[in-house]
């Protein structure tokens, strides 16, 4: 237990923050809870679930000591020191290893070497930048130590409060702390180090302090610049850094690369130390080149060569000649990018007042902000009911306490739109952080949250990971979403990092749904997240109107691939766009048909890598596997038969699209799906297009569901109910459920009443009739009756051990066992084991997939398991999912 939890507390089955409050992924349970671990009070454990390696050789292998550094330094061993301590650092380096790796501190790098900045070292053969972690007192028993080779920043680029997240991460997703620390950080954040030094004329004439000052004027004079990397290994003396900050500040030396700023590198001039008489004598008689030096006098700063050559109307030639000359002097400084698409001036809020439900949410957030106390808070409210008025007014408090805030959104599409109406409150203050920005904008932006300059931040499930200072909120909207489940190392959950990273800053967290997670849920069942709920529509907006069609008794031709539309749905669209309003058809297919099959043969043109259909996308003539992404050329005859009878069977977005232009000619269509995504301009320019009235009708998968505000629907349809509900996952009922009630959501808005058609081939299952008669109480009541029955979260911990290999027998072999190792532990008996048996998709990707489950009551139990049975060498092959969210 951390010092948080009191003593001889029992054992709850969901999963807890270390704030005593359950967190989320299934974690209806305690995602900010700390496995036990040897920790510093108040600290979140250490990660590393292997023990450290007992012998380091030299290869990438296994961490590196302090012995090690010593030998690289020429010193030997660790016992060349023993008469005066060692110091060491822990380096996170970017490798799939289980620990930091151990280094020694050369004398001269140790007034720099501190927890959060980067550092370069050496790996077997290999020079890495990694990250220090900590600086421990003792290194491992009978390793030979290394040295840094060099450190890469002036200052941590990782706060304390990141740091404690990252070991946090590692330690509970059981992610090697190099790959978390990866995610952390912009991936070509240049460094302080390399931020170029040159002497003024003030520093060129006057007299050195000190013989170290004296050291550094001397070797920049003999060089146009010099980086502080550089410096730090031609002057390898403790005091060198207060040296260069005193001559930077005295302005006797200047800086420029400023550390970690976005932006291009760009070639910039400034007139050597001397007198602006002898440089134009030595120009010679060159009017330009003149020119060029009275404009740089003039300036009296450096300029780029644009500047100069489009001041002076020369060449570059010009320019070089004067550097070759000694006049000029010639560094590169960083371009800051103008980000005005993002930058729009605020505009204050909206003129309104907030109805009494929506005041008390503000309210009881304010009150926590106010007291600086972590404090979790579920808003909850029927679509429509004006949840983001409420967060973006808690937003206003935050920033009038001057405290940071982060706004999670499980899908980059939907960051247009909400972020259109937070620059409108907020304006510069806002940024971006997403991975359909540049490289450079995302590292720009990613600076300006950590200089403080942005104090609202935007993204989707990273940018919890943003280095906001001094956080005070957190707002998780749609957190019932699985998006915010990683699928790749580190496989953290969004919402649940949200949970943790607010404890640790006493800040307020709200997770916000119309259908909140049955995680979520429990947790404000049990008065762990307060509740905050609206019970009323925004304005004049009502509930759609439901109508539910049974597919079964629907009188229509079936031929094989035909696109399913109902009589009542056609009606119902003929309507709506009759009158002038907008129309959203849901279906959960991309693609032409999921299945282009020969008739004479039943050749379905599977994948090779995944043994899936490939699905036929008739506009590009090509057949692609949604999994790996591999695509082939559509036949226009069977490659098996050579018959010619290949039908597409099924319905994907393509389709319909092009069956309701034969439908309703005159009607203009759009459609929003991943592939849509990848076209010009993107979703943002789709959902434009429909805001504006440009479209009548948007088709798509579930992107069109989630979170986007069109006063002018007044109809939605679902084509088909059930798309999820024979999926072989226990979550599949509540992604039904919470899908159908999303897209619901998007109709009636305005002042015109909705409606929704939900067709279906289960017309009474509990989760149709659920979102059919918008009965949320309903549908909770009996999935958790459910989940309860056959033990599964939120009631209990779930972890997926995923076993991945090109040969089937050896990775069903590694499953076996690793369950033969997990039945002989004691542990055990107090835990659900499932497996090994194949994954719902056996073949990804060209790897065969196996599976084993664990399920048990406490989360502690589940972590010390794993500690102490997965294997101690790293096994690229397997997989350790904690609090998975999707087991296809």
């Amino acid at each position: 237990m951390t010092a948080s939890d009191p003593p001889n507390a029992p054992e709850d089955q969901s999963l807890e923050t270390d704030a005593g409050t359950d967190a989320g992924s299934d974690l209806g349970s305690d995602v900010g809870r700390v496995p036990e671990r040897e920790s510093s009070p108040g600290q979140l454990s250490m990660p590393g679930w292997l023990p450290p390696p007992q012998e380091v050789t030299g290869s990438s292998k296994g961490p590196q000591s302090k012995a090690e550094r010593d030998r690289a330094d020429g010193s030997g061993s660790a016992s060349a020191d023993q008469d005066e301590p060692v110091a060491l650092a822990a380096v996170a380096v970017p490798l799939p290893l289980p620990e930091p790796l151990t280094y020694s501190v050369p004398a001269a790098l140790r007034p720099w070497v501190m927890p959060g900045v980067r550092v370069r070292v050496r790996v077997g053969k290999r020079k890495l930048v990694g990250v220090v972690m900590e600086l421990p007192a003792e290194a491992p028993e009978g390793v030979r130590l290394r040295p840094l080779e060099e450190v890469v920043d002036d200052d941590p680029v990782l706060s304390p409060e990141l740091l404690e997240l990252a070991r946090f991460t590692a330690d509970y997703y059981f992610a090697p702390p190099g790959e978390v620390i990866r995610a952390l950080l912009p991936s070509d954040l240049p460094g302080g180090g390399e931020r170029r030094l040159r002497l003024t004329d003030a520093g060129a004439l006057a007299l050195p302090s000190s013989e170290v000052e004296s050291q550094v004027v001397e070797l920049l004079r003999e060089s146009s610049s010099l980086s502080i990397s550089e410096l730090r290994q031609r002057l390898p003396v403790p005091e060198l850094g207060a040296v260069i900050e005193e001559l930077i500040r005295r302005k006797r030396v200047a800086a420029s690369g400023s550390a970690g700023l976005g932006g291009r590198m760009k070639t910039a001039y400034d007139l050597a130390p001397g007198e602006l008489e002898a440089h134009i004598e030595g120009a010679g008689r060159s009017p330009q080149g003149r020119a060029v030096i009275r404009t740089l006098a003039d300036l009296a700063r450096p300029a780029t060569a644009a500047e100069l050559t489009g001041a002076v109307g020369c060449t570059t030639a010009v320019l070089r000649r004067l550097v070759k000359k000694g006049i000029l002097r010639s560094f590169t400084q960083m371009e800051r990018i103008s980000l005005s698409r993002h930058r729009l001036g605020g505009e204050g809020r909206p003129d309104f007042e907030l109805r009494p439900d929506q005041a008390k949410a503000v309210t009881a957030v304010e009150e926590a902000l106010a007291e600086r106390r972590y404090a979790p808070f579920l808003l909850q409210g029927m679509t429509g009911s004006g949840k983001t008025e409420v967060y973006l007014r808690a937003v206003e408090a935050t920033l009038a306490q001057d405290r940071s805030s982060i706004l999670l959104v499980p899908e980059i599409a939907l960051v247009p739109a909400l972020a259109g109406a937070v620059r409108q409150r907020f304006g510069d203050q806002l940024a971006l952080l997403h991975s359909s920005l540049g490289a450079s904008e995302r590292r720009q932006e990613w600076q300006r949250i950590r200089a403080g300059d942005a104090r609202v931040v935007l993204g989707p499930r990273s940018a919890i990971l943003a280095p906001v200072r001094d956080l005070g909120l957190v707002v998780v909207d749609e957190e019932q979403d699985s998006a915010y489940k990683q699928d790749v190392t580190p496989r953290y959950h969004g919402r649940d990092l949200a949970l943790v990273r607010a404890r640790h800053s006493n800040a307020a967290v709200l997770l916000v749904s119309a259908t909140p997670s049955l995680e979520t849920r429990l947790n404000a069942q049990r008065q762990r997240f307060g509740s905050l709920t609206l019970t009323a529509r925004a304005g004049h907006g009502a509930l759609p109107d439901p109508i539910l069609v049974d597919l079964k008794q629907e009188d229509v031709p079936r031929k094989p691939g035909e696109v399913i539309l109902s009589i009542d749905l056609r009606q119902e669209i003929e309507a709506t766009v009759g009158e002038g309003s907008q129309v959203i058809l849901l279906r959960n297919r991309r693609g032409y048909s999921p299945v282009l099959l020969c008739r004479a043969c039943g050749e379905d043109f599977r994948c090779d890598d995944c043994g899936l259909a490939r699905t036929y996308h008739r506009k590009e003539h090509q057949l692609v596997c949604h999994y790996c992404g591999s695509a082939v050329p559509a036949p226009s005859v069977c490659p098996s038969c050579e018959s010619d009878a290949l039908d597409p069977i099924g319905t994907g977005t393509e389709r319909l699209e092009e069956q309701f232009r034969e439908m309703f000619p005159g009607v203009s269509v759009d459609v929003l799906d991943r592939d849509a995504v990848r076209r010009p301009g993107g979703a943002a320019a789709v959902l434009e297009r429909f805001r504006a009235g440009g479209t009548q009708v948007l088709i798509g998968t579930q992107m069109v569901a989630k979170g986007h505000h069109f006063p002018n629907v007044a109809l939605a349809g679902v084509l088909s109910a059930d798309t999820y509900l024979g999926f072989p996952d226990f979550r599949a009922v509540e992604r039904t459920y919470n899908l159908l009630v999303q897209l619901a959501g998007r109709a009636g808005r305005g002042d015109r009443p909705g409606r929704v058609v939900l067709q279906t081939y289960h017309p009474q299952h509990y989760a149709i009739q659920a979102a059919l008669h918008h009965d949320d109480e309903a549908f909770a009541t009996e999935e958790l009756r459910f989940r309860r029955m056959f033990h599964y979260p939120p009631y209990t911990r779930l972890v997926q051990l995923l076993s991945r290999d090109t040969d089937r027998r050896r990775a069903h072999q590694r499953l076996r066992d690793l369950a033969d190792a997990i039945y002989r532990h004691p542990l055990s008996q107090r835990v659900r084991i499932t497996g090994p048996a194949p994954a719902a998709f056996e073949k990804l990707r060209g790897k065969w997939r196996f599976q084993l489950l664990l399920r048990g009551p406490s989360h502690k139990d589940l972590h010390q398991l794993l500690r102490d049975v997965l294997p101690e060498a790293q096994d690229s092959g397997l997989v350790v999912d904690v609090d998975p969210q999707d087991l296809m």
